[in-house]
């Protein structure tokens, strides 16, 4: 019994690679035959593959760029600030404007209430500098300053390309120490690695670098720590207006603990802030808790409307791809009528005659897919050094791609593939 069970099997797997082959000479045999109705049908179901694959191709490169966006400003940190991030339709501006700016003596409360082994909290200030750095005769004058507390690492995340970050006793003791940008010590250096060790001067103060940070490029919030200069906070207060509605200060708080329910913590928040700042049950909140990881559910939406958008694009030509390929299997089945009459004549099957053509229909809406993913490869290829957005064509997509050819294959060649299964075999021989 298990002797002839194994011989089915091969039998089995016998029949269907000579299908294959069967099906793929017979489908080259139409393509050549009818060289202008199988470019276009192959054309439009590469048209419809192109133009789905490109939108989510598109689409994959905006939620990572948005996701390494996110993470590049701190992900799942939740910011304490003056201004929401967006504001809700009935809530006066004004309102906002009236709010005080998070202070440094906030900070201090908040981290003593707050348990240090599940939470890092910092204190920044985010200052546009008006007056230059200088180095000899080398000077920069766009950048921008971050004055935090020691804990800024631990949120924001630093990956330094060459020397250190601050001790604890340079942030508490204000030392002037600093940690600059890929960018700056590039334009002021040559070589990052020669910045490490060396003296700036800022508005006439010497300024020692102690670190430069790994290149990290523009975000899609347009920022980047390529162009900072990093020090302690208490440094930064005794030359710069740090209480001020320019220098945006900000109190960021991380759970350090995968396992800490974000809900809990705004609640905590809300409740500690509300207390610190002695505001009474019946007064609003005025302070802003805002969260990193709203700013990736918020786009949810939009990448709904574009993949959407992305079917509709494709989806028409992929419709008219399909009847373009039923057309052709429909001339291929009327053409070799009388070698079906045949192969009926000498035992075939409905089942071998309708996979036949089933088969083929497959085959050339893979060949028209595959010729549709070159395309859509050759233009990221071409458009990307143009882009700032970092695309590629995942394998993901590919498989998407290779899975709506089949499908437009088994759709389209299922109606003319059953129609020569159900042919007469005296009648389909009398056509020869």
């Amino acid at each position: 019994m298990f002797k002839n069970t194994f011989r089915d099997l091969i039998k089995n797997i016998g029949l269907l690679n000579w299908l294959l082959k069967e099906a793929f000479i017979l489908s080259r045999q139409s393509l050549i035959s009818n060289k202008l109705r199988s470019f276009l049908s192959l054309l439009g179901v590469s048209i419809g593959i192109f133009s789905v694959i490109l939108v989510f191709t598109f689409i994959d490169g905006l939620e990572r760029s948005i996701r390494d966006s996110v993470q590049s400003i701190g992900g799942n940190v939740i910011y304490i600030q003056k201004w929401p991030w967006a504001f809700g339709e009935d809530y006066p501006w004004w309102k906002y404007l009236e709010r005080p700016l998070p202070k440094f003596e906030e900070w201090a409360e908040l981290k003593k209430i707050l348990d240090e082994d599940k939470y890092s909290v910092t204190y920044c200030v985010n200052v546009f500098s008006r007056s230059p750095i200088r180095y000899n005769k080398n000077t920069i004058s766009e950048f921008r300053i971050i004055g935090c507390t020691y804990e800024y690492a631990s949120v924001r995340g630093l990956n330094l390309l060459c020397g250190r970050y601050f001790s604890n006793s340079e942030f508490n003791q204000g030392k002037n120490v600093i940690i600059i940008g890929h960018t700056i010590a590039k334009n002021l250096f040559g070589s990052p690695e020669l910045a490490v060790n060396q003296e700036i001067v800022y508005n006439g103060k010497k300024l020692r670098i102690i670190g430069v940070i790994q290149k990290e490029g523009k975000n899609i919030f347009n920022s980047s720590l390529d162009e900072i200069v990093l020090m302690p906070y208490l440094f930064t207060s005794k030359f710069l207006s740090v209480k001020s509605e320019n220098a945006n200060p900000f109190i960021a708080v991380k759970p350090l603990l995968e396992n800490i329910d974000e809900t809990e913590l705004l609640s905590t928040l809300k409740f500690q802030m509300r207390k610190i700042r002695r505001l009474k049950p019946n007064e609003e909140d005025n302070f802003a808790l805002n969260q990193s990881s709203l700013i990736e559910k918020n786009t949810e939406g939009l990448f709904t409307v574009l993949s959407l958008a992305g079917w509709i694009i494709g989806g028409f030509s992929i419709l008219v791809a399909g009847f373009g390929i039923a057309n052709i299997m429909f001339v291929s089945v009327k053409e070799r009528v009388p070698i079906i009459g045949i192969q009926k004549a000498l035992g075939a099957t409905k089942v071998f005659i309708l996979l036949q053509f089933l088969i083929e229909s497959i085959i050339l809406t893979i060949l028209g897919g595959s010729i549709g993913l070159i395309i859509t490869y050759i233009t990221i290829y071409f458009i990307q050094p143009y882009i700032d957005l970092n695309i590629r064509l995942s394998a993901d997509n590919i498989l998407l791609a290779i899975n709506i050819s089949v499908l437009i294959g088994i759709i389209s060649g299922f109606i003319p593939a059953y129609s020569a299964s159900q042919l007469d075999p005296v009648e389909s021989m009398r056509e020869a």
